[in-house]
């Protein structure tokens, strides 16, 4: 995924404490990676354009791989870098909001041009649903919150999950879903909105999009195609909540998880799980995503939750009989 700023420097504090700032104070420059790790930071260049990389002086150059680089800015520890003449430079050691400024003066063009391109977002309320593994009951979960949504607001549910077992269990499947929108995306991308609205299908209030026929094809998205898609849903289809059941980890869900404005993690109360979440997060903040961990937001898999969940699958998910009071806490 091209992001219009990537900023690397290996003091994590320092650059958590500036993608701090960048979330509140620039929120409309939304492609934003922050490395702390160099070999992150080189396979990201390695697949990926920066329209302006902000670089640690103490980086040699000669290890950046220039050809995905359109504009390289200097964080200097010294008011003045001799070495690095040819680049503009930035004091380091001053205030975030300074160092945006210094950047906007700079790179006017690139950086306002985000702000424009991004100006959608904010409408729609995002969320994705995440596991430490694949579960039935976060798929459970996932619906009855949007159900729960859909009884108030206009709420979509799109299935991410490799084996997308809610239409069997709902005993109907629709005709079209989510293998034919990433076949579209693949071929002619041009007229999307009318595609998206062709495999949408309605559960009383809810719209929904059933997940793919065949497993694989969801690692076919990539993080372009989410970006693409979410820009879509948020500026023609007119919805107040967009609810992700994701039950797959890759790079294109890390895109998602970032444009999410809320990240839920479904978690069983046990040790293996709560392991797992921790070396998720330390993933996260090892690849630049430090951003998402503000957004995620655990989810307790009691057993009291687990048989809630257990009796709406039992009731075919009915909105009229079911008990809604644990899945209303996550509304709000």
């Amino acid at each position: 995924m091209s992001c219009t700023l990537a900023i690397y420097d290996s003091e994590s504090d320092y650059a958590n404490h500036l993608m701090d700032y960048l979330k509140r104070n620039q929120k409309k420059l939304t492609q934003i990676r922050v490395f702390t790790n160099l070999q992150s930071l080189k396979e990201y260049m390695g697949e990926n354009s920066i329209p302006i990389l902000v670089i640690n002086e103490s980086l040699p150059l000669d290890e950046i791989n220039m050809d995905n680089i359109k504009n390289i800015c200097i964080l200097s520890e010294e008011n003045t870098v001799s070495n690095h003449h040819n680049y503009p430079v930035i004091y380091k050691y001053q205030s975030a909001e300074i160092i945006m400024k210094e950047l906007f003066s700079y790179f006017p063009e690139q950086l306002h041009q985000s702000n424009i391109k991004n100006s959608y977002g904010g409408k729609t309320k995002i969320i994705s649903i995440f596991s430490m593994q694949a579960d039935v009951m976060r798929q459970a979960f996932a619906f009855s919150l949007a159900e729960q949504y859909a009884s108030v607001k206009k709420t979509l549910y799109i299935n991410l999950d490799t084996y997308p077992a809610l239409s069997e269990l709902l005993g109907y499947k629709p005709d079209k879903g989510l293998s034919e929108l990433i076949y579209f995306l693949k071929q002619n991308p041009s007229n999307l909105s009318n595609k998206i609205r062709g495999i949408i299908t309605k559960r009383k209030n809810l719209d929904y999009i059933e997940g793919v026929s065949f497993g694989p094809d969801l690692f076919e998205l990539t993080p372009e195609d989410i970006v693409l898609w979410l820009g879509e849903l948020q500026l023609n289809a007119d919805y107040d909540v967009i609810l992700f059941d994701v039950g797959c980890y890759f790079h294109t869900v890390l895109e998602l998880f970032r444009n999410s404005s809320q990240v839920l993690v479904f978690l069983e109360e046990n040790g293996w799980d709560e392991v797992r979440y921790n070396v998720f997060k330390n993933q996260l903040s090892w690849s630049g995503y430090t951003d998402v961990l503000e957004k995620i937001k655990k989810v307790p898999v009691t057993e009291e939750v687990r048989g809630v969940l257990e009796n709406r699958m039992y009731q075919h998910f009915d909105i009229e009989t079911g008990n809604f009071n644990f899945i209303s806490e996550y509304t709000k």
